[in-house]
């Protein structure tokens, strides 16, 4: 409102001066913000070939615009003999075809594609990158082993805080794997070796089901060619395992149903334990391939290269003496992007922003919902100093403290879908928004709270604080009526309280509203919040408006400087 009509006044103005001046003219030649940029990353790889398409703003932040993926296994029976097979080929030539008229479709003119370790190893690979050129005029790049590490490197950084410690990144893909060391500035090992998890299928595991002396070969293989690679790794004591790609996704989610997940969504922040890992060996071993077939949320494409690719992780865990990996969803194809990006300018504004990727990716959910970002805004700040100065009645671990912040970041973004009812249209679009660093029951808790930010207290019965632990129970009882008092602090969506004081005494809390404004309806919409925070704490609350420090007026300041 206020730039439209600061656009209104300087136009009157111009009328009004220079009544010959074209108005209409000047307008055209405003530089406006220039739009989206389109680009999509295709990612032909040993199992699979796929295909990311994105919007690039030009702050220089992307959103998905779709994905897709054909299983063409281009490094089937071609281990051994280093060759990429007729069917292979043909197969791949037609996937690609298919991506590049759907990219086309979608406006994605721009395409980069890269091809990993089936076509870098196959001694026909140049023919086969001859032909995607000849007939569908798109350059496939066949990328180093080291190159293909640091694109992953790329990926996993923007999707997750590394922090300073480094980090163990591994990426399992069909003929090689990837292992990067990093923290949050950069790579400081990229290691890629070729123990594939089809590639070991295909060379060690013959027989259905497998026999004791195949799964010994292929340990004892395991073993010899990732001892260099540890050596090098071990200096830098990495403090915990991230993994990406399929191999790994499979593995999360088929053991996240074991544990009883019904649905499984991979852009949370699945953990695996070792211990999960190891019983999962367990039950695969001796498994046919039909019984590997039944068991929940297996991939068929991945039914005999999950084996392979459990024994690399458990083993990777056991050396470095890890409890457990983290999956990451972003992996070769977001690194290539975020790569085109970082090309084409010095740094990634959005990054600089909001360096924290769970930041970042609240801030973009609460944007494309439209939000009241004064009012959200200010409703954490409030809610955060609430929870701080409260800590000793509430005795809340630290990371209570980001979930509340969050959650006050996103509580009203239901209002994209409806204002009635707008609390429980948060938590749908909160739980389904795809936020990115945060594992399942941290998401679940955020949306909880925007759940319960209005009326009502959490039962048993509803469904979305049935999907909680006991602890987020627990801890959402306690942060519900910090959120509803910051919120009813900015009743008005002016941000006119400027900070609040908590005085804790045996049967009460106390609660000093400063402000210079006029915070009258803030006050009586605070104090109705009342039973709710009793109910939790067990102790009466009480909001005042605090007193003003008195100010010396500039007559007395004058007379008192009278002879």
């Amino acid at each position: 409102m206020e730039d439209s009509t600061a656009s209104q006044r300087h136009a009157d103005m111009g009328r009004d001066a220079y009544p010959a001046l074209n108005i209409e003219h000047s307008r055209s030649q405003i530089n406006r913000r220039p739009p989206p940029a389109k680009f999509g990353a295709i990612d032909v790889g040993t199992n699979s070939i796929h295909l990311v398409m994105c919007e690039i703003s030009p702050e220089g932040d992307f959103n998905i615009l779709g994905r897709d993926k054909e299983l063409v296994r281009l490094g089937e029976g071609g281990f051994a003999h280093h060759v990429l097979t007729d069917r292979a080929i043909n197969d791949g030539l037609a996937a690609l075809t298919r991506f590049a008229k759907m990219a086309s479709l979608k406006g994605v003119h721009r395409l980069r594609a890269v091809a990993t370790s089936a076509v870098r190893e196959a001694r026909n690979g140049g023919d086969f990158v001859k032909r995607v050129r000849d007939e569908l005029g798109l350059q496939l790049h066949i990328i180093t082993p080291v190159e293909e590490a640091r694109l992953i490197y790329l990926a996993v950084r923007h999707a997750v805080d590394l922090g300073q410690p480094d980090n163990l990144i591994i990426d399992i893909g069909g003929g090689s794997v990837e292992f990067i060391v990093g923290n949050a500035e950069d790579p400081h090992e990229l290691v890629s070796v070729k123990l594939g998890s089809s590639r070991l299928a295909e060379l060690f595991l013959s027989s259905d089901p497998p026999t004791i002396s195949e799964l010994k070969n292929l340990r004892r293989h395991l073993e010899t060619h990732l001892g260099p690679v540890f050596k090098r790794i071990a200096p830098h004591h990495p403090p915990r395992c991230i993994a990406t790609s399929g191999t790994a996704e499979n593995i999360a989610t088929v053991i996240a149903h074991r544990r009883g997940a019904k649905d499984v969504d991979s852009t949370s922040q699945l953990r695996v334990t070792r211990q999960d890992l190891k019983s999962l060996l367990t039950d695969l071993s001796g498994a046919s391939r039909a019984e590997r077939a039944q068991i929940e949320g297996i991939d068929p494409a991945r039914i005999d290269s999950m084996m392979p690719g459990t024994i690399l992780l458990h083993l990777v865990l056991k050396n470095f003496d890890l409890p457990g990996f983290d999956y990451c969803d972003m992996a070769l194809r977001e690194g290539i992007i975020i790569d085109h990006i970082a090309r084409q300018r010095a740094h990634l504004r959005a990054r600089a922003t909001w360096p924290d990727p769970r930041t970042r990716s609240v801030i973009q959910l609460a944007e494309r919902c439209t939000y009241r970002a004064e009012h959200a805004h200010q409703v954490a700040r409030l809610a955060v100093s609430l929870f701080d100065q409260l800590a000793e009645l509430h005795q809340l671990p630290p990371n209570y403290r980001d979930l509340l912040h969050f959650a006050c970041i996103l509580h009203d973004v239901g209002y994209l879908i409806a204002h009635k009812g707008h609390h429980k249209h948060s938590y749908y679009l909160i739980r389904n928004g795809g936020l990115k660093g945060f594992d399942e029951l941290d998401v679940e808790l955020i949306a909880n709270l925007a759940r319960y930010h209005r009326k009502g207290r959490p039962k048993k019965s509803h469904y979305s604080f049935r999907n909680l632990d006991s602890e987020g129970r627990k801890a959402l009882r306690k942060l519900i009526p910090i959120l509803r008092l910051a919120n009813a602090l900015d009743r008005t969506h002016y941000s006119v309280v400027d900070s609040v004081a908590c005085t804790i005494l045996l049967d009460r809390v106390r609660v000093a509203v400063r402000s210079d404004k006029d915070v009258e309806l803030e006050l009586w919409t605070a104090n109705r919040q009342s039973e709710s925070f009793e109910a939790a704490y067990g102790r009466k609350l009480e909001i005042t408006l605090a007193e003003r420090e008195p100010q010396e007026s500039p007559s007395a300041e004058h007379s008192a400087h009278q002879p």
